[in-house]
Formats: C-alpha cells, structure tokens, sequence
C-alpha cells in the first residue's frame, strides 16, 4: 500500500528468437531509454520483410504493460497491451515486418527509411505508471523483396491421417507473406498447378501469429495409401508480375488413407458380476484393431449413448482400453464408443447384472459318505471346523477338503463334535463368536 514508485523496466533476453540481439541505444532522449535490436544475420542488422520479430520487457515488479508505434502522453493514451493487460513480471510482444514495396503496393509510405521504434510503458497494481518510456528501434530492409513465400504451417498436421471413405477435406495453409497459392496432386511449376487456393492478400490480413491464411479443399484422397500434394506460393500479389516471388520447390504434405476401426471384443457382456459390497466393482475392457496404427484408439463410455454423453476411457490410447467403474445392484446397459486419430469409429453395446452378495454360505446338507464327513454348501465356499466351540477365528480352524467348491470332506468321527464356520469367495463368513453348523457324528 505504500508503493508509490512506477515498475523498472528492462529488456527481456530469453524473448528474442535466434539470431537476434539487443544492444544499447544512447542516441534516445532522456527520459527515456531503450536499447535497439540488432537481426545477426544481415550486414546492416536490418530485419528481413516478413521475418518474425519477438521482443519483451522484465519488471522488478508485477505490471501491466502498453506499447504504441508513437510516444504517448501517458500509459492511459497508449494503444495496445502486452501479455492482454495482465499484471506480471514479464511480458513479450511479437510481430511481422512488411516489406517497404509491399506497403507501397497498398498505397502506405514509409517513411524514416525503414526505420522503426516501439514504446513501451508499464503500470503496477497501485496505479504508479512510468513517466519515460522504454524504446525498442528496429530497421526493416529496405531492399526490394525478392525472397519467395514460405509456407510456415497447416491447420492439419502434415503425414495426419483421415478417415476412412473421406476422399476430400478442408484445409488452411499459413505463409509469412501475403500471397496467391496453387496445389496440385503432382509436383510442378507454379503456372501449371490446376487447383488455386482462396488466400489472404492485404499485408494487415494477417492472424494472431503474423501469418496470412490460404484456403482450398483436398480432393481425390484414397483410403489405404499415402495421398501426396504440391503446394507453390507467389508473393506479392498487388504488385506487377515481374516484382514478385515464386516457390522454386513445392511444399509437400501427405495424408494418410485408413481403413475401418474394429472394435474386437468388449467385456463385460451377457454376465453377472457380484461381490459382498454395496457398490460392485465392474472393469469395462475393450479391444481395438485395424483403422489407424492398427487400432491404436481413444476409447470412450456411456450408459445413454447420447453423442454428449460419452466419458474417456481412464486407461486407454493404445489397442487395450480399460476403465473401472463401481455400481450398485441391478441389470445395466453400456455404449462403449473407439475412435482413432484419422477420425475412424465403432460402437458396442454391452448388457450384465451386478448382485451384491451380503449373506455367508449356507450349508444345505451335512451326512457321511462312506468314511468322510461330507458338507455341501449353496455356493462356493471355504470351510474350516473347530472342535472347541464356536468362538475362534476363521484362520485358526482345520481347513475341509473342498471338492468343487461346493463339497467339502473330512474325516468321519463319531468320538468329537465340530463347530464349522464357511467363507464363500467375496468373504462372507459368520460372526466370530457363530458358526455355520455344529455336525454331531452318530453310529446310527
């Protein structure tokens, strides 16, 4: 609260791209200091038309920062954030320099021979904002362009697949210059390319990256196969023929034709599944093959099937997918739903039960069977007896011969009574201080 001085601001190294530099200006007036930027790569450390350009400032607190193309009374009058006003001790600006011809094409003069500078000021929390302004100088060559278009990205990633009977898509390429593009599904010259794209061509139509979009859509694309297409680009398209710049090499871009994505098996299906709790533990498992990366797949699950409604796999991306759920008791309906990265699905429906078994086993029959003791029970089951009473714990007893799970023996003996206590598979088993049954043997 006691803060009353404005932020210091300094040059941001780490914001430059590589081959640029800062280097100390004294030729800006006081107040005000700045440094210029030097691009390595010419003699004269004048930037190239349409070269990316990236520069920052580091504060010795957090603050809003403003930069202008002219020196301002105030921060309030300056035109443009960085960082989108955010207070922070760092902040970096970036942008694209046209050529000094290309805005001539566009009736824009250039004036200071390509000479440029950015003000920058800064204001902290408490409102206390910098008086001087931090200067960043730049020059642009001012030679003629003669440096071709450069295709820099796609809005689909080159060697992407897709799916599988799509035999045309959309797509954008970015070039760092406005430009007039052509495709074609061999490589050639410019001139003969048969397919023209839809391009941004004024030198301020660039997006947020400094890049001007081109449009077409790919047509002719085939499944199971590597679908090759040439991309050539001419520069300066407002200005006379024999100015402008063509690729002598094409861009290249490949999309890669797939095949359908087969869900294989899907589990649980046509089962019930049980367990002594209330909620039941239920594992969804799927498989995947063929399609993309043979079947390499986000896998996804729904107990509606609505589009909206489907939830991601919490193991999944490869050929084997899973994912854990816990249910209670009932009969349920799930969408199991695949897709890979070209796009390709298959969808399963699955049914199963959930029972929640709470009761111990019950024995249905005790009798002797030829020499043995023989117990059955109503389920699968562990039995074990003591012959001390009820009162001992399930670990401690003699452990029946289990036959089947459901039969259990042992030695016949009319001399001792046993006290018998079962524990079936989800570990049900009675009270510690109860037993199952007590088996009186008799010669009768």
């Amino acid at each position: 609260s006691k803060d009353v001085n404005p932020p210091t601001i300094e040059p941001l190294e780490n914001a430059l791209l590589n081959d640029y530099e800062y280097s100390p200006d004294n030729t800006i007036n006081p107040p005000d200091r700045g440094v210029k930027i030097n691009y390595l790569e010419s003699d004269d450390n004048c930037i190239p038309a349409f070269t990316p350009l990236r520069f920052g400032v580091e504060l010795n607190e957090p603050a809003a920062c403003k930069v202008d193309i002219l020196r301002k009374e105030g921060f309030e009058e300056m035109s443009s954030f960085m960082s989108s006003g955010l207070l922070r001790y760092n902040h970096t600006h970036a942008l694209s320099l046209p050529s000094p011809n290309a805005l001539a094409s566009e009736n824009i003069t250039i004036r200071n021979n390509g000479n440029h500078e950015l003000f920058v000021r800064c204001q902290d929390a408490n409102g206390n904002s910098n008086t001087a302004t931090f200067v960043f100088k730049y020059c642009v060559d001012p030679e003629e362009d003669t440096t071709p278009p450069l295709i820099v990205t796609t809005s689909i990633l080159n060697e992407a697949p897709i799916a599988f009977n799509q035999s045309s898509v959309d797509l954008d390429v970015f070039v760092n210059e406005p430009s007039e593009c052509k495709w074609s599904h061999n490589n050639r010259d410019f001139e003969t390319m048969e397919e023209t794209m839809s391009c941004a061509t004024g030198v301020f139509d660039f997006n947020a990256q400094m890049l001007y979009k081109c449009s077409t859509t790919l047509t002719g694309l085939k499944d199971r196969t590597d679908n090759k297409v040439f991309f050539r680009c001419r520069d300066q398209p407002n200005s006379p023929e024999n100015k402008r710049n063509t690729n002598a090499e094409s861009f290249e871009f490949t999309l890669v034709g797939t095949q359908p994505l087969v869900i294989d098996s899907v589990e649980p299906d046509n089962e019930t599944i049980k367990d002594s709790t209330d909620a039941v533990k239920v594992s969804l498992q799927a498989e995947t093959s063929s399609g993309f990366k043979s079947g390499e797949a986000i896998c996804y699950y729904s107990d509606t099937g609505e589009s909206n409604d489907f939830i991601k796999f919490f193991e999944t991306g490869s050929f084997e997918h899973s994912q854990d759920l816990f249910l209670t008791e009932g009969n349920y309906e799930y969408f199991i739903r695949c897709t890979d990265l070209g796009g390709n699905s298959d969808l399963k429906t699955i049914n199963f039960e959930v029972e929640t078994d709470l009761s111990s086993p019950t024995i249905v029959r005790a009798y002797k069977e030829e020499n043995f003791l023989k117990l059955i029970t109503d389920e699968p089951s562990q039995c074990r007896y003591s012959t001390f009473g009820c009162n001992y714990e399930f670990d401690e007893g003699t452990q029946f011969t289990d036959i089947n799970e459901n039969n259990h023996f042992t030695d016949w003996d009319v001399q001792t009574d046993l006290y018998v206590k079962c524990e079936d598979d989800f570990g049900n088993r009675p009270l510690p201080n109860q037993c199952s049954i007590v088996v009186r043997a008799s010669n009768f």
